[in-house]
C-alpha cells in the first residue's frame, strides 16, 4: 500500500465529512478507502467495529457489501458472453424456461433479456414475493423459481428504470445453468480468485468471521438504542447481494475497473474492450445527470462522470464511486443500515481528491516513441483545411502534436499527441495518440526547398498558413 503525503491535507476534510455522516445516520463506525490507479492510496477509520469496544476499522475488516455483488454478477455474464455461451440480448426464457409461468402485463416475456436484467430495465418487481426483510428470510433457489408463477412483468419505456433484486437474482441461476457451476464457485474461480480478492466471499470461513465487523440496525420507534442486526443468507437471490468484502479487496476491484480499454490490460477476468463496454451507459436520464451502465450506475457532478454502486443489507451499508478518466475513487463501508449518506459521502470524497490532487494519468504501455523537441521544429505552425478548419501543430508539456483549439477554431482533431511509430520508416509520418484520430497516421510533406508545407489526417489536407 502506498500513502501519498498529499493526503495529510485531505484527511481533516474527510474527517469533517465522516463526522457529519456518522451523526446523521447513527453510524457506529466507518471504513473509508481512496484508490488512485492501481493501489489503495490511503485508508481512514472512524468510530468502531463494535459498540462498547475500541476496535478501529482496518483495510481488512470485513463487511457485507450487499448490492455491490451485482457488479460481479454482471461481470460473470459478460465473461460467458465472451466465451460464446450466451448473448446479452438473449431472452431470459432461453436459459430459464420456467420463466414462462410469469405474466407480461406490458410487452412480452421475450423482451426480458439478460441485458435488461443487468441494467434494471426488464420491468420485474423489486423483490421476490417470499422475501421478508423484517425477519429476515429469503427464498431458496426452488422457492425463487416457484414464486415466478404469476409474477407480473411490465416492460418499461426506454427512459424508465426499475431496480430489481429478483431480476439480478435470476441472473445467478443463468450463470449456473450456462457454466455448470454453482454461482459461488463460479465467482470465486473466475473473478475473485484470479484478482486476488481473498476476503470477498458469499459465505465466510471461521477466520474471515473473526475479521467481520458487527452490523447494527436503527432504533425501533420509541427507542434510541441501536440493535445488533440479524444475519441471514440471501439464498436464491445471492447474485443480487450476498457478497462480503473489505476496503482492501474492493480497492483491487476498483483498480480492475480502471483497466477499462487499456492497451496494457493483462487481466484474464474480462478483456479491456468488454470492460469498456460494461462501463458505457445503456440509457440515461433526460438531463444527463444519471445513467445506467451494465452492472454500474453513473452520476454526473459538473464535469465529472462517476461510476458507482452501493448496497444495503441488515447491519451494513456500502458504496464505491470512481472516475475512470481520473483513475480515482472512494470506498465507504458503514456498520449500520439503513444509512443514506454513504452514497453521497463516497461521491464527495472522490470529487474532493480529484479537485485537490488532479486526475491520475492512466497506466499505459506503448510501442510508440516520444519525439524530441528539436526534431519537430520544422513541423510547428498553424495549418488550415477545407472547408475552414484551423489547427496548430505545437510542442507543449504533453509533447508534439495538435494544440487546444483557439477561440473561433473548430475542434475537429485537436488536442492530440503525435508519436513516432517504429514500424513506420518515413520521418514525415507519425501515429496519433489520443483525440478523435487516435491510432491514425498523420503524414506531412515538404516543398522542394525542404520546408514542411502540409499534412494529411483523417481525410483532411491541412496546409501551412504561417
Amino acid at each position: 500500500m502506498s500513502f501519498d503525503t498529499d493526503f495529510k491535507f485531505i484527511k481533516g476534510r474527510v474527517a469533517v465529512l465522516a463526522a457529519a455522516a456518522m451523526k446523521q445516520d447513527r453510524m457506529p463506525g466507518l471504513s473509508i478507502g481512496v484508490v488512485r490507479g492501481d493501489s489503495l492510496a490511503v485508508h481512514y477509520s472512524f468510530g468502531t467495529q463494535k459498540l462498547g469496544h475500541h476496535l478501529p476499522f482496518t483495510p481488512q475488516t470485513i463487511s457485507r457489501v450487499a448490492s455491490i455483488t451485482k457488479t460481479f454478477t454482471a461481470t460473470a455474464i459478460l465473461q460467458l458472453r465472451d466465451l460464446g455461451q450466451l448473448e446479452l440480448d438473449d431472452p431470459l426464457l432461453v436459459h430459464m424456461p420456467d420463466f414462462t409461468v410469469a405474466s407480461a402485463l406490458k410487452g412480452t416475456l421475450e423482451k426480458v433479456t439478460l441485458r435488461r436484467l443487468m441494467t434494471h430495465h426488464a420491468g420485474l418487481r423489486t423483490e421476490h414475493p417470499l422475501t421478508d426483510w423484517d425477519v429476515p428470510s429469503f427464498p431458496t433457489s426452488r422457492d425463487l423459481l416457484d414464486g415466478l408463477e404469476g409474477l407480473e412483468v411490465v416492460i418499461p419505456q426506454d427512459s424508465q428504470w426499475k431496480y430489481s433484486n429478483v431480476g439480478v437474482g435470476l441472473l445467478g441461476h443463468v450463470i449456473e445453468a450456462v457454466s455448470g457451476l454453482p454461482y459461488e464457485q463460479y465467482i470465486f474461480e473466475e473473478i475473485t480468485g484470479p484478482l486476488g480478492l481473498q476476503n470477498t466471499r458469499l459465505e465466510l470461513d471461521p477466520a474471515q468471521v473473526d475479521l467481520k465487523a458487527t452490523g447494527y440496525s436503527r432504533p425501533v420507534p420509541g427507542s434510541d438504542d441501536l440493535r445488533e442486526a440479524p444475519y441471514s443468507s440471501l439464498l436464491g437471490i445471492s447474485a443480487a447481494g450476498q457478497l462480503h468484502s473489505n476496503v482492501e479487496d474492493l480497492a483491487k476491484w476498483m483498480s480492475f475497473q480502471f483497466t477499462s480499454g487499456r492497451k496494457n490490460h493483462r487481466s484474464q477476468v474480462l478483456s479491456a474492450a468488454s470492460l469498456a463496454e460494461m462501463h458505457r451507459p445503456s440509457y440515461m436520464s433526460s438531463d444527463w445527470t444519471t445513467a445506467q451502465a451494465i452492472g454500474w450506475r453513473m452520476n454526473r457532478r459538473d464535469d465529472l462522470v462517476l461510476h458507482n454502486h452501493g448496497g444495503g443489507i441488515h447491519g451494513f451499508a456500502s458504496n464505491m464511486v470512481f472516475s475512470l478518466e481520473a483513475q480515482t475513487g472512494a470506498i465507504v463501508l458503514a456498520n449500520v443500515w439503513p444509512a443514506p449518506t454513504p452514497v453521497r459521502l463516497a461521491e464527495e470524497i472522490t470529487e474532493m481528491v480529484i479537485r485537490e490532487l488532479g486526475p491520475l494519468a492512466e497506466q499505459t504501455s506503448s510501442d510508440l516513441e516520444d519525439v524530441d523537441e528539436q526534431q519537430v521544429q520544422p513541423f510547428l505552425g498553424r495549418y488550415w483545411a477545407e472547408p475552414g478548419v484551423f489547427v496548430d501543430v505545437v510542442f507543449s508539456d504533453t509533447g508534439f502534436g495538435l494544440g487546444s483549439p483557439k477561440d473561433g477554431d473548430y475542434s475537429l482533431h485537436g488536442p492530440a499527441c503525435f508519436k513516432r511509430d517504429p514500424k513506420i520508416v518515413s520521418d514525415l509520418s507519425f501515429r496519433v495518440e489520443r483525440g478523435r484520430a487516435a491510432g491514425e497516421l498523420v503524414e506531412f510533406s515538404r516543398e522542394l526547398s525542404g520546408k514542411v508545407k502540409d499534412f494529411r489526417l483523417g481525410g483532411f489536407l491541412y496546409k501551412r498558413v504561417e
